[in-house]
C-alpha cells in the first residue's frame, strides 16, 4: 500500500458526519493524508454536530493535512491540476451542492473541488445526503434539541443543570424554558449528561422525502466521467478503498 493524498470536502448536511469522520481517521492511521475543506455551512454543521475535534485530528495542519474553510481553500485547489491529489470525496453532499455540480457552478469550496478534480482526471466520490432508501425516504440526524414538555427543572427548582453544564453557553431561556441556540452549540453532549429529566436529545434519526429534482440531479451526476456516486456509507467506504488501492 502507498500513501494517497485525499481531499475530503464537506457541505452543509449533517448526514453520517460522525461515521465519516471515523472512516477518514482510520485512513490517516494507515498513512494516507487527508485535506479537509468545508463550505461555509459545512463548517457550521460540523461544529453543531460535534465532530470538529475529530476533524482537527485528521487534518492536523501538517502538509496535505490542512483544514480549510470556505474561500481559504480556493488557494489549494490548484493541487488537483498539478496531480497532487489521488482522490476527492464530497460527503455528505447537499441537494444544493449536487445541483451546482451537475450544472457546472463552482462557487463554493466543495463544488470547486468537484470542478478541478474533473478537469484534472482525478476520481471523485460523492455521497448525496438526499439518497433515498428502499422506502423512498432519506435518513438524516437532528442536532441537539430540548423537549420542552419534559423540561421541568426551571419550573420546579428555578435552575437548569443542562444550562449550567454547557461550556459554550448555548442554552438560553425562551418563554421561561431552555432552548439550544444552534449558532453557539458545539455538539459536546454535556447537556445530555447533565439533564436529570432526559429532556435533551442529540442525533435522533429523521426521515425526509427527497424532491424529484434532487433525485434527477443525482441521476445526472452518475453520468459524469470519473465520478462515483455512493448510495450508502458502506458503498462510499468500498469505493474509496478500491480507488486508493486498499480494497
Amino acid at each position: 500500500m502507498y500513501a494517497v493524498n485525499i481531499f475530503w470536502a464537506i457541505t452543509g448536511a449533517g448526514c453520517c458526519l460522525r461515521e465519516l469522520a471515523g472512516f477518514f481517521q482510520d485512513l490517516t492511521r494507515v498513512g494516507h493524508r487527508v485535506t479537509i475543506g468545508f463550505s461555509h455551512w459545512g463548517y457550521q454543521v460540523a461544529r453543531v454536530y460535534g465532530v470538529l475535534p475529530v476533524l482537527r485530528r485528521i487534518a492536523d495542519g501538517s502538509y496535505y493535512r490542512e483544514l480549510l474553510v470556505g474561500d481559504q481553500g480556493f488557494y489549494y485547489t490548484g493541487r488537483f491540476n498539478l496531480g497532487r491529489y489521488g482522490l476527492a470525496v464530497i460527503a455528505p453532499a447537499t441537494g444544493n451542492s449536487v445541483a451546482k455540480m451537475v450544472y457546472g457552478i463552482a462557487d463554493t469550496l466543495p463544488t470547486l473541488v468537484f470542478a478541478e478534480a474533473g478537469k484534472s482526471g482525478v476520481p471523485v466520490v460523492v455521497y448525496p445526503s438526499d439518497q433515498p432508501g428502499p422506502d423512498g425516504y432519506a435518513v438524516s440526524e437532528a442536532p441537539c434539541m430540548i423537549d420542552r414538555e419534559k423540561c421541568t427543572c426551571i419550573d420546579e427548582a428555578g435552575q437548569c443543570p443542562a444550562m449550567d453544564a454547557c461550556p459554550a453557553k448555548a442554552i438560553v431561556l425562551v418563554n421561561g424554558k431552555p432552548r439550544i441556540d444552534l449558532s453557539k452549540c458545539t455538539g459536546c453532549e454535556a447537556c445530555v449528561e447533565a439533564c436529570i429529566r432526559g429532556a435533551v436529545k442529540c442525533w435522533e434519526k429523521i426521515r425526509v422525502k427527497p424532491r424529484r429534482i434532487d433525485l434527477l440531479n443525482i441521476e445526472k451526476l452518475k453520468e459524469f466521467r470519473n465520478v462515483y456516486v455512493a448510495g450508502s456509507l458502506e458503498e462510499l467506504e468500498s469505493l474509496v478503498a478500491g480507488l486508493i488501492g486498499d480494497g
